[in-house]
């Protein structure tokens, strides 16, 4: 990082704040001004076309949905100040708060939900968070291109009220749309630049707590927008979201005072960095994974899939590499995601393997791949394992060594840099690659949706019409069964290798207060602060 990267910075955020003060008669104060950082640059900003988790960071800031969730996790109220349901939560009604705006002043209206919501079920634009509106009337088969997208069960009664319909009940729907995927977007700026107009401060416009400052290949500069219903509470004033994908990097510059904030570690100073008062477990429901190509050959052999995870020793990653207290995953639904106030994965506390015995796992994945035809395994074909750096390169080489020493199976290891790394993987251009989930709301179906076969981030490809009706079945009649037979199903079928259920730790600042988290990681800084450090 250059030292004028930070010079450069200072200069735009005098004139930003200035800017600031000007904009609202009110006794003069000290700017909060925060710099942080939740990993590199973005491949979009667009909100229909996200998925990356520090993306809709960035967007939770910048927009604000009908319901937001608060300091607790719990669901309130955002751009609408209420809303009902009826008929068996198959209908919602959401009133917009008449005092809405977006932030060059214009009234926040249904229609700009309306319009933001067909657009990201529309083929065209190939929105991999379109299966999150798949519970509205018609989106299944709008996203499959059978309907147009004014079919969509959505429409405003006028400009301050919005009309959902339903495919069938969804009592958590008040939670779903907190999500990035129900984001409101003015047609009148979209349209006019569909790719581009989410990378212009110019046009970037939304109707949350903060607006666009600037944003470059170095990072996002965001200020307080003072046309925000609820400004007045926000604490944050100006925040410097720094594009890093380095933790040491990240690390030098909090050590400096430089940054308060970091979404990860470096491993390997792990202790040294709890015992500085700098690292800090964040609560996070996620797991972690490898996606496995069921497409291709060998690997569209369930039993070889199989043999595969149970040659994987995943307690070691977790002791020897991870060097944290996460869990050994043998399911798909990590722990303390709910449904009816129940955990799914204590309710259901059979294991379809263990993760325990290692020794007998790799006897038995012996045994599989000797009944796939691999007697000795010297047929079988080198096998390409993607990953991105980090301490995922080094889970990949720990898996590398196992595959081969326990089964002789031949890997090659291709790691490279995370926004390419997700571009290669999303095009299928893989065999077997990591990846984590962290889902985007607390139900078992934010997890389970995603080896349906038409799911867009379904990246294996997996099918199986068992799984799928098991998974209709559910949504028809609400019963849990459905989705504990369709994980079932699913390990049974090894559709992905579930490797561990994972806590983030992160750095922060001692001197950095009042930031928050919800359980899918997704921070929150609009209240955050900076402190002196009261120590003696």
């Amino acid at each position: 990082m250059k030292i004028n990267r930070f010079l450069k910075l200072h200069i735009l955020i005098i004139l930003a704040s200035i800017l600031l003060l000007s904009c609202h008669k009110e006794p003069k104060r000290i700017l909060n001004e925060i710099t942080v950082s939740v990993g590199g640059k973005p491949n979009s900003m667009d909100p229909s076309k996200i998925s990356s988790i520090n993306s809709m960071i960035y967007i939770n800031h910048l927009f604000e949905n009908l319901t937001i969730k608060d300091e607790n996790g719990d669901v309130v109220a955002g751009a609408a100040e209420k809303w009902i349901s009826s008929n068996n939560n198959t209908i919602y009604i959401f009133y917009i708060r008449t005092n809405a705006k977006w932030a060059d002043g214009f009234d926040l209206k249904a229609d700009d939900f309306v319009y933001a919501w067909q657009r990201i079920v529309d083929p065209k634009t190939q929105s991999p968070l379109s299966v999150y509106l798949e519970n509205i009337k018609n989106a299944h088969e709008i996203i499959n291109g059978n309907m147009d997208k004014e079919q969509l069960g959505v429409k405003a009664l006028d400009n301050d009220i919005l009309y959902v319909e339903l495919e069938y009940p969804v009592p958590y729907f008040d939670e779903l749309v907190c999500h990035t995927a129900y984001t409101p977007l003015r047609e009148d700026i979209v349209s006019k630049n569909e790719n581009n107009w989410s990378l212009n401060a110019e046009t970037m416009i939304g109707n949350g707590a903060f607006q666009i400052v600037r944003i470059d290949d170095y990072r996002l500069v965001i200020r307080k927008n003072t046309d925000y219903w609820n400004y007045k509470n926000i604490k944050a004033d100006i925040i410097n979201f720094e594009f890093i994908n380095d933790p040491n990097e990240a690390l030098s510059l909090i050590e400096k005072d430089e940054l308060y904030f970091y979404n990860s570690i470096p491993i390997n100073k792990k202790d040294e960095l709890f015992e500085k008062n700098i690292a800090r477990n964040a609560a996070k429901t996620s797991l972690y994974f490898y996606e496995i190509n069921n497409k291709i050959n060998p690997l569209s052999n369930p039993t070889i899939r199989k043999a595969i995870s149970l040659a994987i020793d995943r307690n070691f990653i977790i002791e020897n590499i991870v060097k944290s207290d996460d869990i050994a995953a043998s399911a798909i639904v990590p722990y303390n995601i709910k449904y009816n106030g129940k955990d799914f994965r204590t309710e259901n506390t059979n294991e379809y393997f263990s993760t325990e015995d290692y020794t007998n796992n790799v006897e038995l994945a012996k045994q599989l791949l000797e009944e796939a035809g691999y007697k000795n395994s010297n047929d079988f074909p080198v096998i390409e394992l993607l990953t991105d750096y980090g301490v995922h390169i080094e889970i990949a080489n720990a898996i590398k060594k196992m595959l081969k020493e326990n089964l002789n199976i031949d890997t090659i290891v291709i790691a490279k840099p995370f926004n390419e790394f997700i571009r290669t993987r999303r095009r299928g251009n893989f065999d077997i690659a990591r990846r984590s989930w962290a889902g985007g709301y607390n139900h078992p179906m934010s997890f389970l949706s995603l080896l349906q076969k038409d799911y867009l981030l379904n990246e294996g490809k997996y099918y199986n019409p068992l799984y799928d009706e098991n998974i209709r079945n559910y949504l028809t009649t609400q019963d849990i069964k459905y989705l504990h037979s369709a994980e079932k199903i699913a390990i049974e079928d090894m559709a992905i290798i579930p490797l561990f259920y994972y806590n983030s730790i992160v750095m922060q600042s001692p001197k950095l207060i009042n930031v928050t988290c919800d359980n899918f990681g997704v921070y929150n800084f609009k209240n955050a602060e900076i402190v002196e450090s009261t120590d003696n």
